[in-house]
Protein backbone atom coordinates (compact mmCIF):
# COMPACT_ATOMS: atom_id res chain seq x y z
CA UNK A 1 0.00 0.00 0.00
CA UNK A 2 1.35 3.59 -1.17
CA UNK A 3 0.61 6.59 0.51
CA UNK A 4 -0.07 9.76 -1.23
CA UNK A 5 3.18 11.69 -1.31
CA UNK A 6 3.46 15.19 1.11
CA UNK A 7 3.54 17.32 -2.10
CA UNK A 8 0.09 16.43 -3.74
CA UNK A 9 -1.71 16.51 -0.36
CA UNK A 10 -3.09 19.85 -0.35
CA UNK A 11 -3.52 19.40 -4.78
CA UNK A 12 -6.82 17.80 -4.29
CA UNK A 13 -9.64 19.29 -6.31
CA UNK A 14 -12.69 20.37 -4.58
CA UNK A 15 -15.61 20.43 -6.86
CA UNK A 16 -16.69 23.77 -7.69
CA UNK A 17 -20.18 24.95 -5.15
CA UNK A 18 -22.71 27.33 -6.44
CA UNK A 19 -23.10 31.02 -5.71
CA UNK A 20 -26.27 33.27 -4.82
CA UNK A 21 -26.10 36.18 -7.69
CA UNK A 22 -28.20 38.74 -8.04
CA UNK A 23 -28.49 39.50 -11.47
CA UNK A 24 -28.98 43.67 -12.69
CA UNK A 25 -30.58 43.11 -16.50
CA UNK A 26 -31.58 45.12 -18.94
CA UNK A 27 -34.76 47.23 -18.90
CA UNK A 28 -38.10 44.79 -19.60
CA UNK A 29 -35.61 41.72 -20.10
CA UNK A 30 -36.39 39.88 -16.54
CA UNK A 31 -38.69 37.44 -18.34
CA UNK A 32 -36.46 36.75 -21.43
CA UNK A 33 -33.56 36.32 -19.04
CA UNK A 34 -35.44 33.91 -16.85
CA UNK A 35 -36.71 31.58 -19.94
CA UNK A 36 -32.65 31.64 -21.21
CA UNK A 37 -31.83 30.18 -17.73
CA UNK A 38 -35.04 27.57 -18.07
CA UNK A 39 -33.76 26.57 -21.37
CA UNK A 40 -30.09 25.95 -20.29
CA UNK A 41 -30.83 24.45 -16.80
CA UNK A 42 -29.84 27.10 -14.89
CA UNK A 43 -31.32 27.56 -11.36
CA UNK A 44 -33.20 31.05 -11.73
CA UNK A 45 -35.88 32.95 -9.11
CA UNK A 46 -38.27 35.83 -10.70
CA UNK A 47 -40.53 36.92 -8.20
CA UNK A 48 -43.78 38.18 -10.26
CA UNK A 49 -46.77 39.74 -9.15
CA UNK A 50 -50.49 40.12 -11.35
CA UNK A 51 -51.64 43.44 -12.28
CA UNK A 52 -54.67 44.01 -13.95
CA UNK A 53 -54.96 46.75 -16.71
CA UNK A 54 -57.06 47.47 -19.34
CA UNK A 55 -56.53 46.98 -22.94
CA UNK A 56 -58.99 48.42 -25.47
CA UNK A 57 -61.72 47.40 -22.96
CA UNK A 58 -60.76 44.46 -21.48
CA UNK A 59 -59.47 43.59 -18.55
CA UNK A 60 -55.86 41.80 -19.21
CA UNK A 61 -53.89 39.77 -16.13
CA UNK A 62 -50.38 40.54 -16.25
CA UNK A 63 -47.48 38.82 -14.87
CA UNK A 64 -44.80 41.37 -13.79
CA UNK A 65 -41.84 41.28 -11.75
CA UNK A 66 -41.79 42.50 -8.09
CA UNK A 67 -38.44 43.58 -8.27
CA UNK A 68 -38.07 45.50 -12.11
CA UNK A 69 -34.60 44.80 -13.28
CA UNK A 70 -33.17 42.35 -11.01
CA UNK A 71 -32.88 38.29 -11.40
CA UNK A 72 -32.08 35.94 -8.60
CA UNK A 73 -29.66 33.10 -9.15
CA UNK A 74 -27.54 30.31 -8.04
CA UNK A 75 -24.81 29.14 -10.45
CA UNK A 76 -21.56 27.55 -11.01
CA UNK A 77 -18.66 29.96 -12.08
CA UNK A 78 -19.05 28.66 -15.54
CA UNK A 79 -22.60 28.83 -15.70
CA UNK A 80 -21.86 32.57 -14.37
CA UNK A 81 -19.41 33.42 -17.70
CA UNK A 82 -22.31 31.35 -20.23
CA UNK A 83 -24.84 33.81 -18.46
CA UNK A 84 -22.80 36.91 -18.76
CA UNK A 85 -22.38 36.05 -22.52
CA UNK A 86 -26.67 36.74 -23.15
CA UNK A 87 -25.72 40.38 -23.54
CA UNK A 88 -28.72 40.85 -21.21
CA UNK A 89 -27.00 41.15 -17.91
CA UNK A 90 -25.41 44.24 -16.86
CA UNK A 91 -23.97 43.14 -13.27
CA UNK A 92 -23.82 40.36 -11.39
CA UNK A 93 -23.60 41.04 -7.88
CA UNK A 94 -22.46 38.38 -5.56
CA UNK A 95 -24.71 37.75 -2.79
CA UNK A 96 -22.70 38.16 0.64
CA UNK A 97 -25.37 36.75 3.38
CA UNK A 98 -27.58 34.14 0.82
CA UNK A 99 -29.91 32.89 3.93
CA UNK A 100 -30.68 36.29 4.85
CA UNK A 101 -31.32 37.24 1.24
CA UNK A 102 -33.46 33.53 1.12
CA UNK A 103 -35.68 34.28 3.68
CA UNK A 104 -36.67 38.27 2.16
CA UNK A 105 -37.08 36.45 -0.88
CA UNK A 106 -39.75 33.85 1.10
CA UNK A 107 -41.52 36.91 2.75
CA UNK A 108 -42.27 38.10 -0.82
CA UNK A 109 -43.08 35.38 -2.55
CA UNK A 110 -45.43 34.47 0.24
CA UNK A 111 -46.98 38.34 0.43
CA UNK A 112 -46.87 38.81 -3.43
CA UNK A 113 -49.43 35.55 -3.82
CA UNK A 114 -51.74 36.57 -1.29
CA UNK A 115 -54.86 39.21 -1.70
CA UNK A 116 -53.78 41.85 0.71
CA UNK A 117 -56.63 44.30 2.56
CA UNK A 118 -56.37 47.98 3.20
CA UNK A 119 -56.80 48.34 7.37
CA UNK A 120 -56.75 51.69 9.08
CA UNK A 121 -54.32 51.83 11.09
CA UNK A 122 -54.13 53.60 14.68
CA UNK A 123 -51.20 55.24 16.16
CA UNK A 124 -49.98 51.90 18.08
CA UNK A 125 -46.22 51.48 16.26
CA UNK A 126 -43.97 54.38 15.64
CA UNK A 127 -42.45 54.50 12.02
CA UNK A 128 -39.37 52.34 12.28
CA UNK A 129 -40.39 49.53 14.43
CA UNK A 130 -39.53 46.08 13.47
CA UNK A 131 -42.74 43.60 14.03
CA UNK A 132 -43.82 40.45 13.28
CA UNK A 133 -47.37 39.49 11.77
CA UNK A 134 -49.09 37.11 14.13
CA UNK A 135 -52.34 36.29 12.57
CA UNK A 136 -53.93 36.09 8.98
CA UNK A 137 -52.61 35.03 5.75
CA UNK A 138 -48.64 36.63 6.37
CA UNK A 139 -48.34 35.34 9.55
CA UNK A 140 -44.91 35.22 10.41
CA UNK A 141 -43.83 37.84 7.75
CA UNK A 142 -41.06 40.33 9.51
CA UNK A 143 -40.66 43.72 8.47
CA UNK A 144 -40.64 47.67 9.20
CA UNK A 145 -43.22 50.28 10.06
CA UNK A 146 -43.45 52.60 7.39
CA UNK A 147 -46.11 55.49 8.22
CA UNK A 148 -48.31 57.48 5.56
CA UNK A 149 -50.43 59.53 6.71
CA UNK A 150 -52.65 57.74 9.25
CA UNK A 151 -51.65 54.84 7.36
CA UNK A 152 -49.70 52.16 8.64
CA UNK A 153 -47.69 50.03 6.47
CA UNK A 154 -44.74 47.12 6.89
CA UNK A 155 -41.68 47.44 4.49
CA UNK A 156 -40.58 43.88 3.40
CA UNK A 157 -36.92 44.54 2.88
CA UNK A 158 -34.64 43.09 0.16
CA UNK A 159 -31.68 44.27 0.86
CA UNK A 160 -29.21 42.99 -1.83
CA UNK A 161 -31.84 45.12 -4.23
CA UNK A 162 -32.30 47.98 -2.00
CA UNK A 163 -36.04 47.69 -2.80
CA UNK A 164 -39.34 46.96 -0.61
CA UNK A 165 -42.82 46.02 -0.70
CA UNK A 166 -45.26 47.98 1.07
CA UNK A 167 -48.62 45.83 2.65
CA UNK A 168 -51.16 47.55 4.78
CA UNK A 169 -51.43 45.96 8.61
CA UNK A 170 -53.91 46.35 11.14
CA UNK A 171 -52.49 46.53 14.80
CA UNK A 172 -54.14 44.22 15.80
CA UNK A 173 -52.04 41.62 13.85
CA UNK A 174 -48.64 43.02 14.56
CA UNK A 175 -46.33 42.10 17.26
CA UNK A 176 -42.84 44.63 18.08
CA UNK A 177 -39.55 42.31 18.33
CA UNK A 178 -36.43 43.25 18.94
CA UNK A 179 -33.72 43.11 15.89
Amino acid sequence: MTSIPDTLQGDVERPPKRDWYVLHVKPRTEKKVARYFECYGFFCHLPLYVKIVKVQRRKVRRKLPVFPGYVFTKLFPDERITALKTNLIVNAITVSHPRRMIHQLRQVENVSKGIVNEFRVTEVFSEGDYVRITSGPFRGTEGYIKRTGREAKLCLNVDMVGRAIEIAVSPADVEKISK
